[in-house]
This record gives structure tokens, sequence and C-alpha cells, in this order.
């Protein structure tokens, strides 16, 4: 399984994976900080897309064939260049789907591709013929936390999953706006902000 972020949802999504039996678990993630975190708290093995080519790498990883399924946790917001930013705003939309692209690249024939991340736009170029071409199963939308937060909730209990290990930063909740500014500008290595009353 290839996981695409590895901010505080792709790191619960790593976990999720392990908890649901993968069998080998990559995060991709352009901040090392990030990537490092992957590796200490869920055992992962990592991609910097500023490094390789995230798509070879992980069809070499998995014997040419691409992953089994790969998840999206990053949506509209990735880490762009100029050019991406002036094709967005030619063609009047919200941030980006490269991250998206990368997954539809990266999966194996008949494999299934998960969209976490939050996208709010319409895009050109949208990979229709990958989709098709690939056989490609597409689970995404809003989750429905109410199916699933009783059966997380035991799995928290059962201490099957831990939660805290994420956390990087414990905040008063007067200092809001300094937790919000670290994890925008990803500075700190901040990943995942607390705040207390």
């Amino acid at each position: 399984m290839a996981i695409f972020g590895s901010g505080p949802v792709g790191l619960m999504a790593q976990k999720a994976a392990w908890i649901n039996g993968a069998s080998r678990v990559i995060a991709i993630d352009p901040l090392n900080y990030r990537l490092e975190k992957a590796r200490k708290v869920n055992n992962v093995d990592t991609l910097n897309p500023d490094e390789v080519d995230v798509v070879e790498a992980i069809r070499e990883m998995t014997g040419g064939r691409g992953a089994d399924v790969c998840v999206d946790c990053v949506g509209f917001e990735p880490e762009r260049t100029i050019i991406d930013k002036a094709k967005a705003l030619i063609n009047f939309e919200v941030g980006s789907m490269k991250v998206l692209d990368m997954a539809f690249k990266a999966v194996r024939r008949s494999g299934t591709v998960t969209i976490m991340g939050v996208y709010g736009s319409t895009y050109d170029n949208f990979p229709m013929h990958r989709i098709f071409d690939k056989g490609l199963t597409i689970r995404q939308g809003q989750a429905p936390v109410l199916n699933y937060i009783d059966h997380l909730i035991d799995l928290v209990k059962e201490e099957k999953v831990v939660l805290d290990d994420i956390i990087t930063h414990t905040l008063p909740l007067s200092e809001v706006a300094h937790g919000y500014e670290i994890f925008d500008k990803k500075e700190e290595d901040c990943v995942k902000v607390v705040l207390k009353p």
C-alpha cells in the first residue's frame, strides 16, 4: 500500500493499513521530518518525491506491478511549482491534482485508489483514460464517521492503535493562532498540534 502524505491524516492511514493487514506500507511526502516521523511511529518504507521518481520507485518496490492500493491523504494543496500555480490560475482551478495523478500512475492494474484528501474544484486533463485503461476502483468522499466511531474507539481502548505518538506540539488554547501558523508554514517540524484549554 502506498500512502501519499505523512501529515496527521497520512500517519493515521499508515496505522490503519497495518491494522487492516497490509503486507507493506510505503509513505510518500516531500518533507523529510514527516517521513522520519512515519518511519519512527509506523515502521514504514518512505519516499521523498523531491529525491526520487515515486512512480518508478513504487514499481521497483513491488516487482514492477505497482501498489495494490494508493491512498491520497494530501488533496488539492500539495507542494507546487510556479508552473503548477500558473496552470491552475489559467484553468480557474483551486490547487492541484498532481498527487492524485501520481497515485493513478503508481497503483497496479485493477488496483484501488482511495481519496482522503479534499478536492474542491474541477480539473482540466483529468486522467480518465488511465482510470479506464487500468480498470481502477476509486473510493472517495467524506467519511461516514458515525459508521466507524465505535470500532475506532475500541481499537484505542484495546491498545491496537496509539494516537499520541503523532503529536509534535501541545499548546494552550490561547496559542491557537501560533499552532495553525507553524503547521501551515511547516515550521518547527510540526506534524500535529493538540490544543488544551
